[in-house]
C-alpha cells in the first residue's frame, strides 16, 4: 500500500472526511443495513428540476470494483449494500458535463447523500466537481439516534479497546463499572445486542457485552441509542453494529505493539472497615498489559476477489489480595480474524469471517495476612480456559436496480472451565457487614459450560418511487450444556459462611449467637433457546419534505428445559413508527417524532438457574472451636470446625424442572415502549445541533418469585398436603399479571383439582414492575476548525420505578433474569424510586485537535452525577406486605438478611432515598504522532486514562445494618454502610506503536 494512505490509524483528509460525513442522509427514502451502507441523492439541472436516467457511477478507491445506476423519475438514486470505505462519484447524461466528487466515504449502517447539478454542455460548463456543501449533514431519511465510530476517529482520540468504550461516547449511554457493559437510556446493561458483519456478538450465557474480539479488525461501529427500525430486535436497550476490516487491491502488512505497564499505574489508596480490616486492599494490586496486532491483506484477484488477516495475541499478568488470599494471574489470549470477500460482480458479492478468541490462564493463590501486608504459603493453583470460534458467511445481492437482498449465516462455539489444583471449599467471614474470605482455596465453584449459537438472517428491501419495502426473517438456535458444583472433599464441599443470627433467624440459632452455614448448589442442564422474527417496513416519501417510516417486528422466543420441553414460549409484535419532517425542503433542519416497541427475551442464564437441574441446600452449625480473630478454625480438609446443626437440612430447591411448575403458563414477553421528539439543524457551516426528548416505558417484566409463602396459604385453603420437600418455589412470571401453575404437590402421582393452581394478580400482591426513562438530549458535533473536530453532549435524564431489569447494579448481581426483585412482595416494599441507573445529569465532550500535519491531540471526557443509593435492612415483622393476612405475611425476606427497603429502626426508606453518590469526572487525554519511514508510516500513540487519578465511588456498602444481639429488634447500625465497594478505575498510561506499508 503506498505509504501515508488508508493506513490504520487514518491521518488527516480521510479522518476528517469520514468526521464529517457521520450522520449522513437526505429526504428519499432510508433503510438501514446491517454491515454495509448505502449512498443516495438526487440530481437536477441548472434550473432546479429533477433529471431522470442521469448515470450514477461509484467506484470503491480501495477494491476498484464499480457501480452503476440510473436515478429515477424524480431525480433520486439509491445505491445499497456498499462494502465500508471511501469511493468515486461520477454523474452522467447525455448532453450534459459531468459532476463527480473524489471521496465519499460509506459508513456502516447509515446513507451518505451526494446531490448533483448537471449542467447542459454548452451553457456553463463541461465538469464541475462535486463540494463538500453538497454533502447533507442530516439525515432526514430517519429518526434513529446514534453515532458511528471510525477505526480512524480511534487512532486520534484516546478510547480503549471495546464496543462499550466506544458506546458511551454517545448521549444517553453509561457504563457499568461492575458488569463491564453499557446502560442505554435507564436500560440494564444486560439488555443491548452486539453484532459484527450481521452476526451476533453478544456474550451467549448472560447477554452482557459482547465477546472479546479482536479489536484491531473492527474498521467501524454504529451504535445505535433508540428509534431503531424493525431490522434490529432482542434487546430493550442498545444496538452495537460493527464491520470488520477486509482487504483491497493494494498489498498491506503491518505490526503493532500495545503496553499499558504496571509502573505507569497508579494505586488508589485502601478502604478500610471500622475495625481495621481491609474493606478494599490495594496494596498488592498490579497489573500489566500487552498485545500484538500483525496484519497482511491484499487481493487474490484484482478488482474481484480480497483477503485480511490479523493475528492478535495478548497477556496480561495481574495480582490483588483479598482478605485473607493474595493471587497472582497470568492470562493468555489467542485471538485472530481471517475474511475473504469476492466481488462476483458489480451486482454480487460474498464474504466470509472466522474468528478465534480463545484465553486461558492459571493463578496461584496463597494464604496472606492483611495487618502485615505478608505473603505466606502456596494454597494451590486454579486453571482457567474460556472462548471459542465465530463463522459467518454474508452474501449480498442487488437483483435488480430496485430489489436488492441481504443474507447472513453463522456459528459461534464457546466453552468454560476451571480446574482447581486443591479441593479445599471457600469460607467466608460475614459477621461486619462484608464476607471476607478467609479459606485458602483456590477456587470455590467447579463449572463446565459449553455453548453453540447458530443463526440464519436474510433480508430483501425493494425501490419504488416513492415507497422502499424492507422484509425479512432471523433465526437463532442457542444449544447450552452446563454442569456447576462447589469445590471441597466429602462433607467439607460447599460455600461456608460465618454469620450472627437475627431474630427468629431461618438457621434455628438464638438471636445474636455466632453460627455457621454450609450452602450447597448444584446445578445443570442440557437445553435450547431460540427465537424466530418476522418484520415488515415501508419507508414512505408522503411529500416532498415529509417521510413516514412505517414498520413492524413480529417476534417469538422458546426457553426449554433437558428434554426439549418449553418452559419460556412468548412471542409480540413491535410496531416501530417515524415521521420525519425536513423543515426547509433544503436537507439542513429536520423535526422528528418516532414510536417503538422492543421485546427482550428471556436470557440463557434461565436454563440454566431456572430451567436446569437446580438442588440447593443450607446446613447450620454451632460454632466450636475460634481462632484469635473469633473465627472457627478450619480442618484439613478446610471445612470450618463446628458441632451439631441446629436444624435439619434446609432444601431451598429440589431440582424439579417441570415446565408447568417453574413458569407461568400463560407467560408472556418482556417488553417495553419508547417515545422520541426533537430536532438536528446545521449551524456555522461544518456543525449539527440537536435536542432529542426521550421517554421509555417498561410495560411487561419478566421475573422469578418464590412463591412458596402464597402457595402455602393456598394449600391451606384447599386442603393440599405439601409433600414435594423443598423450601421454595421459584416460578417465573410477569409481576402485576395472574398466575397459572400446575404440579402434583401432594405426590400421589394424579394432578388434579386445586393442584391446578391459579393466582390472580390480587393474590399475588405484587407491585407493577415500573420501569420509565424520561430525557432530553442536546449535542453539538461537526468539524469547528478545519483542525478541530468536537462532539459536545448534555443529557438531563431521569430513571425510576420499581426495577432496574434484568440485572441489579445496587447489589452487584449480573445475574440476567435471576436477582432478587420480586423473590418475595416483601423485598418490593418501598421499591419505587430512582433507579441505579439514575444519573440526573451527563455532560461529554470528546474530540481531537491536529497540531500540525503529524501530531495529534485527543481527548475524551465526561462530568456526570451521582447514582441514587439506599438503605438496605431486615424488613420488620408485622408491616407491610408482612402484616397479618398479606398474601406474604411469613416475611421470608428476613431470611436475606439486610435486602429490603427499611433502615435499622424499621422505618421504609424508599429506594434511592438514601442519598447520591458523588459526582463523576474522567479525562482521557492521547498523543498521536505519524510520520513516514522507510516504503512505510510509522504511528506512535500514547494515552493516559484518567488523567487526574478520580477515585469516586460507583458503588458502596448500602447495607444500613447488621445482625446483633444488643437491640430489641435484632439490628444495629453497620458500622461500614457507606465505604466504597467499587471505584473508578486508577490512572494508567497506555503505548502503541505501530509500523505498515
Amino acid at each position: 500500500m503506498p505509504s501515508g494512505q488508508n493506513n490504520a490509524w487514518g491521518w488527516r483528509q480521510s479522518a476528517l472526511a469520514l468526521a464529517i460525513a457521520s450522520t449522513l442522509t437526505i429526504s428519499p427514502v432510508f433503510a438501514a443495513e446491517t454491515s454495509s451502507g448505502s449512498l443516495k441523492g438526487v440530481v437536477t439541472n441548472s434550473s432546479g428540476v429533477a433529471v431522470s436516467n442521469a448515470s450514477i457511477l461509484v467506484r470503491h478507491k480501495d477494491k476498484g470494483f464499480t457501480r452503476t445506476i440510473n436515478t429515477n423519475s424524480q431525480g433520486q438514486y439509491m445505491l445499497r449494500n456498499l462494502p465500508v470505505g471511501e469511493y468515486e462519484l461520477v454523474v452522467s447524461k447525455d448532453g450534459f458535463g459531468a459532476v463527480s466528487a473524489s471521496s465519499v466515504a460509506i459508513q456502516v449502517g447509515r446513507s451518505a447523500i451526494y446531490d448533483g447539478q448537471l449542467i447542459a454542455v454548452g451553457v456553463d460548463m463541461e465538469t464541475i466537481e462535486v463540494l463538500g456543501t453538497m454533502r447533507r449533514l442530516v439525515d432526514t431519511g430517519s429518526s434513529t439516534a446514534g453515532i458511528v465510530v471510525t477505526q480512524e476517529q480511534l487512532g486520534m482520540m484516546p478510547i480503549n479497546n471495546g464496543f462499550e468504550a466506544m458506546a458511551v461516547l454517545a448521549p444517553g449511554v453509561s457504563s457499568s463499572s461492575q458488569f463491564g457493559a453499557s446502560s442505554f437510556g435507564g436500560s440494564s446493561s444486560a439488555e443491548n445486542i452486539y453484532y459484527l458483519n450481521g452476526l451476533n456478538v453478544s456474550t451467549i450465557r448472560r447477554g452482557i457485552g459482547s465477546l472479546p474480539l479482536p479489536w484491531e479488525a473492527i474498521e467501524q461501529t454504529e451504535i445505535k441509542t433508540g428509534a431503531i427500525n424493525p431490522e434490529f430486535g432482542g434487546a430493550l436497550g442498545g444496538v452495537i453494529n460493527a464491520v470488520s476490516k477486509s482487504g483491497g487491491n493494494e498489498f498491506d502488512i503491518g505490526g503493532s505493539y500495545r503496553i499499558d505497564p504496571n509502573a505507569t499505574r497508579t494505586s488508589h489508596d485502601s478502604v478500610f472497615e471500622a475495625d481495621g480490616q481491609y474493606a478494599i486492599n490495594t496494596e498488592r494490586d498490579a497489573e500489566t498489559y500487552q498485545e500484538v496486532n500483525v496484519w497482511a491483506s491484499g487481493a487474490l484477484i484484482e478488482d474481484q476477489l480480497f483477503f485480511y488477516g490479523l493475528y492478535n495475541p495478548r497477556n496480561t499478568r495481574d495480582e490483588w489480595a483479598s482478605g485473607g488470599t493474595y493471587f497472582d494471574r497470568n492470562t493468555d489470549e489467542d485471538r485472530w480474524l481471517v475474511t475473504l470477500d469476492y466481488q462476483i460482480n458489480e451486482n454480487h458479492r460474498v464474504d466470509v469471517t472466522a474468528i478465534n478468541y480463545e484465553r486461558e490462564g492459571d493463578y496461584d493463590s496463597y494464604a496472606y495476612t492483611p495487618a502485615d501486608d505478608e505473603i505466606n504459603g502456596l494454597n494451590g493453583n486454579t486453571k482457567f480456559a474460556n472462548g471459542g470460534q465465530v463463522y459467518g458467511a454474508h452474501y449480498s445481492g442487488q437483483l435488480t436496480e430496485a430489489f436488492s437482498v441481504d443474507v447472513v449465516a453463522g456459528r459461534t462455539i464457546e466453552e468454560v472451565y476451571n480446574r482447581a489444583s486443591n479441593d479445599l471449599p471457600g469460607v467466608w467471614d460475614c459477621r461486619n457487614g462484608n464476607c471476607i474470605a478467609y479459606s485458602s482455596h483456590s477456587d470455590s465453584n467447579i463449572v463446565e459450560e459449553e455453548y453453540t449459537r447458530d443463526q440464519f438472517k436474510i433480508d430483501l428491501r425493494y425501490d419504488l418511487d416513492n415507497h422502499s419495502l424492507q422484509a425479512g426473517i432471523d433465526a437463532t438456535m442457542l444449544d447450552v450444556d452446563y454442569l456447576e458444583t462447589q469445590n471441597g472433599a466429602g462433607t467439607a464441599r460447599g460455600w461456608w459462611s460465618i454469620k450472627v443470627a437475627g431474630l427468629n433467624d431461618l438457621s434455628g440459632a438464638p438471636q445474636g449467637d455466632t453460627y455457621i452455614e454450609e450452602r450447597r448448589r448444584d446445578t445443570g442442564t442440557s437445553s435450547t433457546v431460540s427465537s424466530q422474527a418476522f418484520y415488515l417496513q415501508d419507508s414512505w416519501q408522503v411529500a416532498d419534505n415529509w417521510l413516514l417510516n412505517i414498520g413492524a417486528r413480529y417476534e417469538s422466543f422458546e426457553n426449554t428445559v433437558t428434554g426439549g420441553e418449553k418452559f419460556v414460549d412468548t412471542s409480540g409484535i413491535s410496531p416501530r413508527l417515524q415521521a420525519i419532517w425536513d423543515v426547509n425542503g433544503d436537507g439542513d433542519t429536520k423535526a422528528f417524532a418516532s414510536f417503538g416497541r422492543y421485546y427482550q427475551p428471556v436470557s440463557a442464564n434461565m436454563n440454566i438457574k431456572q430451567g436446569g437441574y437446580q438442588r440447593e441446600t443450607f446446613e447450620y452449625y454451632r460454632v466450636d472451636q475460634v481462632d484469635a480473630n473469633g473465627r472457627p478454625v478450619l480442618g484439613a480438609d478446610g471445612a470450618p470446625s463446628h458441632g451439631d446443626a441446629y436444624r435439619d437440612t434446609y432444601v431451598r430447591q429440589a431440582g424439579i424442572v417441570e415446565p408447568e411448575l417453574i413458569a407461568d403458563n400463560d407467560l408472556e414477553g418482556m417488553y417495553s415502549d419508547e417515545f422520541t421528539l426533537g430536532f438536528e439543524s446545521v449551524v456555522m457551516d461544518g456543525m449539527v445541533f440537536g435536542m432529542r426528548g426521550v421517554y421509555r416505558d417498561l410495560k411487561t417484566s419478566i421475573e422469578d418469585t418464590d412463591m412458596a409463602p402464597v402457595l402455602a396459604k393456598y394449600f391451606a385453603e384447599n386442603g393440599i398436603a405439601d409433600n414435594v420437600g423443598q423450601g421454595s418455589y421459584y416460578v417465573l412470571h410477569n409481576p402485576g399479571e395472574d398466575v397459572s401453575i400446575r404440579y402434583d404437590f401432594d405426590q400421589n402421582g394424579v394432578i388434579e383439582g386445586a393442584e391446578n393452581v391459579k393466582l390472580s394478580a390480587a393474590d399475588m400482591q405484587l407491585p407493577d414492575p415500573k420501569r420509565r426513562y424520561l430525557a432530553l438530549e442536546t449535542t453539538f458535533k461537526g468539524q469547528l476548525l478545519d483542525n478541530l473536530y468536537i462532539d459536545a453532549s448534555y443529557v438531563l435524564s431521569h430513571s425510576y420505578g420499581m426495577t432496574e431489569g434484568l440485572v441489579r447494579t445496587d447489589n452487584g448481581q449480573a445475574d440476567p433474569g435471576w436477582t432478587t426483585s420480586y423473590d418475595y412482595g416483601d423485598l418490593m416494599d418501598h421499591g419505587d424510586g430512582d433507579l441505579p441507573n439514575d444519573h440526573r445529569h451527563a455532560f461529554k465532550l470528546a474530540g481531537y485537535y491536529d497540531i500540525t500535519d503529524k501530531l495529534t491531540l485527543g481527548m475524551v471526557s465526561s462530568l456526570m452525577s451521582g447514582a441514587p443509593t439506599n438503605y438496605f435492612s431486615v424488613h420488620p415483622q408485622g408491616v407491610d406486605s408482612c402484616a397479618p393476612g398479606s398474601a406474604w405475611e411469613a416475611c421470608i425476606s428476613r431470611y436475606y438478611g439486610e435486602a429490603s427497603f427499611y433502615d435499622e429502626n424499621g422505618n421504609p426508606a424508599p429506594r434511592g432515598s438514601a442519598g447520591r453518590l458523588d459526582w463523576l469526572f474522567n479525562m482521557d487525554l492521547s498523543l498521536a504522532y505519524g510520520l513516514e519511514l522507510g516504503v512505510g508510516r510509522v504511528d506512535i500513540k500514547g494515552t493516559v486514562y484518567n488523567v487526574f487519578n478520580s477515585d469516586t465511588a460507583t458503588a458502596i456498602n448500602e447495607q444500613r445494618s447488621i445482625n446483633s444481639g444488643s437491640t430489641a429488634n435484632g439490628l444495629a447500625l453497620n458500622p461500614n454502610y457507606g465505604l466504597p465497594s467499587v471505584r473508578q478505575s486508577s490512572r494508567f498510561a497506555s503505548l502503541e506503536v505501530r509500523y505498515e506499508f
